[in-house]
């Protein structure tokens, strides 16, 4: 076979993560990842391709010096962007274009290593009394529904961007997703409590003044078209940044507090109030991580009424 250019390669990788059914932040992760590693392989002369066999396991260890020497030290950064490789030529040996993808075998063999001695990394989690004075710091109603609604609910972040209006239900206070439409969930129901049930029904008046003819997202930007994910991360970064708990030129993960540190406040609220990590779980859509998970069926009368009992009220006005 003729070799094939990086950017053939990289094109026909997004268009088979789409087909995976991953999300628009994980292609937009994995893609960035794939990237820094052709303009290594570039400065050498190499292309993505000749990552072929063991016999060029050198070319994925120099890249592992070249991250340390560019200041890469959180391990997590590491697994993010091996994993991205890891899937790029598990595909590219799918395809036929590679004989052998090596990266797994590659990282098991020295990542082991760096995570042992690499400081771990924490993402910031700030307490109930905190988060309700952030909340009402914000002064925008879509913006204060939004970040409400992520630490209510521990949605992600291209989650919340997809959610349609008619995917709130006030008879029971619910969320329903999209089916197939997210890898990494399981669970498509999940619910919200009273005092989010107000700011939704706010915002949903407000909402009816912006939003274009014919736009179903639940969330528009100020020209009344759907708010993508960096719409969303740019609103979330602009008002923690103002509040103190965001620092955008920090390269420590505990200095950030952006979308996803409100997934970790919802989990870790819940588990404060005693609830147990099934229904955790389940609320968050986690995968089963065990045969006993994967036989025991939660009922979801019974997960609505936890929820009720466990998340925290802000007071948020």
């Amino acid at each position: 076979m003729d070799k094939v250019s990086d950017d053939y390669v990289i094109q026909r990788f997004v268009k088979h993560c789409v087909r995976q059914g991953r999300s628009e932040n994980t292609i937009t992760i994995y893609t960035n990842a794939v990237k820094v590693f052709r303009r290594f392989l570039n400065s050498k002369s190499r292309h993505l391709v000749d990552v072929d066999g063991m016999e060029n396991k050198d070319l994925l260890e120099a890249f592992m010096d070249h991250l340390r020497d560019n200041g890469v030290r959180s391990f997590s950064r590491f697994n993010v962007c091996f994993s991205a490789l890891n899937h790029l030529y598990g595909y590219l040996e799918y395809d036929g274009v590679i004989k052998q993808n090596i990266v797994l075998t590659v990282r098991k063999m020295n990542l082991k290593s760096y995570k042992k001695g690499a400081a771990p990394s924490k993402r910031k989690i700030i307490d109930v009394e905190k988060m309700s004075r952030f909340l009402n710091s914000i002064i925008n109603l879509e913006d204060k529904t939004i970040c409400t609604v992520l630490v209510k609910t521990g949605l992600r972040r291209d989650e919340l961007s997809s959610l349609d209006v008619n995917e709130i239900s006030f008879e029971d206070n619910s969320i329903t997703l999209k089916d197939g439409r997210f890898y990494k969930r399981t669970n498509l129901k999940l619910y919200f409590d009273e005092e989010t049930e107000r700011l939704l029904k706010r915002w949903l008046a407000r909402r009816k003044m912006i939003a274009k003819p014919g736009e179903t997202a639940l969330f528009v930007t100020e020209s009344g078209h759907q708010l993508m994910t960096a719409g969303i991360a740019y609103r979330i970064t602009k008002w923690t940044a103002q509040f103190g708990i965001h620092d955008k030129d920090s390269k420590r993960i505990e200095d950030h507090f952006t979308a996803h540190n409100f997934r970790h406040c919802f989990t870790t609220y819940l588990r404060q109030a005693g609830m147990t990590r099934e229904y955790i779980g389940e609320l968050r859509g986690d995968k089963p991580r065990e045969v006993f998970d994967i036989y025991y069926h939660i009922d979801h009368r019974d997960l609505r009424k936890s929820y009720l009992s466990s998340i925290p009220k802000f007071n948020v006005y």
